[in-house]
């Protein structure tokens, strides 16, 4: 895609910056302690999907300011659940409800770049669900309050995070964690594994963060970050399926251009210089997946 300015966007509950490579998106609902919004979650998706279309972008980063009382405390359920659902849900009924939580979460996934989350202040409901879990890597404060308290309101985890969370750091915690509905801190062992590092104050953590996807942006290859991220997600479902899937994808890419380049700057023992890019040199084979259309809404499970 042509040179897009994410300035000029007119987003308002985010800011977007590049540098080096690496695509900084900053909620901006400070006030409203980043909340989860309508507004918010629709600049979320079309700034993930411009992410994933942009060759300049390697590495996609999310954090908020560090002055925020919380990184993001969640739903706003002042007026209760109700207001959540359209006019249209309510008279077709709930076949016909998109979660938002998970839109943005299909959106994260959906990113072929790398993507790293800076969780700098408390994360509640949606900022633990959609806000952290599609993310490939996750930086956090060590002194955040964390918590899943939907069996505690009265209803049921979102943003596919039944499905993301027990995969990430197991069944049995997973179950820990959503039916006590418990607050707890990043170091508890019910998250163990989950978050890649964990700094002692809330500053550290964002720098800390851009160091690492500076880094992965300057060593890594698109074409591979996007094919291993398939095989990881978008696996098969016995050993034999996905051997066959392995297969391919290293016959391809280990004719490709920046596999060439990769043994030449092993061998010369210098950094690599990966010049292809999603745009031009995607295997035609990718996505080998099925892709599920979400938004027909009459669908039924």
């Amino acid at each position: 895609m042509s040179a897009l300015q994410y300035e000029s966007l007119g987003f308002t509950d985010i800011i977007v910056r590049l540098e080096d490579g690496v695509a900084i998106l900053t909620l901006n609902r400070a006030k409203q302690r980043n909340t989860w919004s309508i507004s918010l979650v629709n600049e979320l998706i079309k700034a993930f999907d411009l992410f994933n279309r942009d060759d300049r972008v390697r590495v996609v980063i999310l954090t908020a300011e560090p002055t925020a009382p919380s990184f993001c405390s969640g739903a706003d359920i002042s007026r209760g659940w109700g207001g959540m659902f359209s006019e249209e849900v309510q008279h077709e009924g709930p076949h016909a409800h998109r979660d938002t939580g998970g839109l943005v979460s299909l959106a994260i996934l959906r990113c072929r770049k790398i993507t790293i989350v800076a969780v700098n202040g408390h994360a509640v409901g949606v900022g633990m669900t959609a806000l952290q879990l599609p993310f490939d890597f996750r930086f956090i404060w060590g002194g955040a309050k964390l918590a899943l308290p939907f069996v505690r309101r009265g209803v049921s985890p979102e943003a596919i995070s039944t499905y993301l969370l027990p995969r990430l750091i197991g069944h049995s915690r997973a179950t820990a964690l959503m039916l006590s509905g418990a607050t707890v801190s990043p170091d508890s062992p019910l998250l163990q594994g989950l978050y890649h590092e964990i700094h002692p104050t809330r500053d550290a953590v964002f720098p800390a963060a851009l160091a690492f996807g500076k880094e992965l942006a300057a060593n890594t290859s698109q074409g591979s970050i996007a094919v291993t991220k398939g095989l990881l997600w978008r696996g098969a479902d016995t050993p034999e399926g996905q051997f066959l899937l392995d297969s391919r994808a290293i016959q391809i890419l280990g004719m490709s251009g920046d596999a060439e380049e990769g043994a030449k700057a092993f061998k010369e023992r210098r950094p690599v210089n990966f010049k292809e890019t999603l745009s031009k040199n995607l295997p035609n084979w990718f996505p080998w997946w099925t892709e599920v259309d979400v938004k027909h809404r009459k669908a039924k499970l």
